[in-house]
């Protein structure tokens, strides 16, 4: 009996002179990640590329209950008349952050001062410009008439526009006093660097037009 308390004496003793308060000297089996893991500089530490491929497939669920109750047998295809998938459908992860793109679709390629502006297409021009001059807080654009040709049968039009107290005119009429403004409006993304100019195509049409 003595021994054993001298042994256990011991044993107390070393476990006093090597033990930290606190501190935990046993194992929990967890494989804790490292900081650099845990990080959000690259792919997340858990991901494997293959671990779909690797998975066991699943055999039950609630998935697999609902489809059984609707006839769906276990090896059978998916559909109306069992044609579809038998298998699962195999991916891997997403290890990379790079964006997606679809089959077919091709990359378009800007170029010039254009690339870093927001496609305006689409868009009335006077709208685009009152939202431009909204988004760099400008005073609303001001459209004046400077001309309005006579007689009644053969009617022009031109409107200048104030843009930051910058004017922009067209250099040539339009047939009603909307393109006219719409012309103006181009004119003044076209400066501004929003829309190349090619989209005043449509507008000297007009002007050809009107002088025949």
């Amino acid at each position: 009996m003595c021994l054993l308390n001298r042994a256990q004496e011991r044993i107390d003793a070393w476990a006093e002179l090597n033990s930290i308060p606190g501190h935990f000297t046993g194992s929990t089996g967890a494989q804790v990640l490292t900081s650099e893991q845990l990080s959000n500089s690259g792919p997340q530490a858990w991901v494997k590329k293959d671990q779909f491929l690797r998975a066991a497939p699943v055999s039950g669920g609630m998935g697999a209950q609902l489809m059984r109750k609707m006839g769906w047998r276990e090896g059978e295809g998916l559909g109306k008349n069992r044609e579809g998938n038998k298998e699962p459908i195999l991916v891997d992860f997403k290890t990379d952050r790079k964006g997606l793109v679809a089959v077919g679709e091709k990359t378009q390629k800007r170029h010039g001062p254009f690339s870093t502006v927001k496609d305006l297409s689409g868009k009335h021009p006077v709208s685009a410009l009152l939202e431009v001059c909204n988004k760099r807080r400008w005073s609303p654009p001001v459209f004046v008439l400077v001309n309005d040709n006579r007689p009644e049968y053969r009617k022009h039009f031109l409107f200048k526009v104030m843009v930051n107290g910058v004017e922009h005119k067209p250099s040539f009429v339009s047939p009603n006093k909307k393109h006219a403004k719409a012309t103006a409006a181009t004119v003044a993304l076209q400066a501004l660097g929003l829309v190349p100019k090619e989209l005043l195509a449509n507008t000297t049409n007009f002007r050809s037009a009107s002088h025949n």
